[in-house]
């Protein structure tokens, strides 16, 4: 007899899983996110807040005496260029103080910013975001009171 007409035998039936397809290469994972960015923006903030409210109380303890009262409260005109050296020096040093600790101030900020939104050490941004924030209006508060301290008698 001839099996021309009789179908081919078909092999078992196998229950086979399919490879999983890789959806990123080993090399391109990121690692899981830490907390330096938070701790680091946090130590910048704290740091221009204590050297900001400190160098604010010298700086307005020196330019105390350099001051003038008037109806008004007191007054001062601090110039770079001032023909008295002292006068000179403060002003240098109140602007580098307001250039500096708005550099850092703002980049503590964005930073801590930038931590909190992406979890990346969350509670020490939130530090950041707030010690950096308050320190340029406590240094102004505490800039006045320590001239105001120290003016001459009238």
């Amino acid at each position: 007899m001839s099996d021309a007409g009789s179908p081919i035998p078909s092999a078992p039936a196998v229950d086979v899983a399919p490879a999983p397809i890789p959806t990123k290469p080993e090399f391109w994972r990121t690692p899981p996110p830490t907390s330096r960015l938070g701790r680091v923006a946090m130590a910048v903030g704290i740091g221009v807040f204590v050297v900001s409210i400190t160098l604010a109380i010298v700086l307005g303890t020196a330019a105390g005496p350099h001051s003038t009262r008037n109806d008004g409260g007191f007054h001062f005109n601090f110039n770079v260029g001032d023909p008295d050296p002292t006068v000179n020096t403060l002003a240098l040093a109140m602007l580098l103080h307001v250039l500096i600790g708005t550099g850092l101030g703002l980049w503590a900020l964005i930073q801590g910013i930038v931590a909190t939104a992406t979890k990346r050490g969350r509670p020490f941004g939130i530090i950041a975001i707030v010690t950096a924030g308050l320190a340029p209006g406590l240094s102004i508060i505490a800039f006045f009171v320590a001239t105001a301290l120290n003016l001459p008698p009238s």
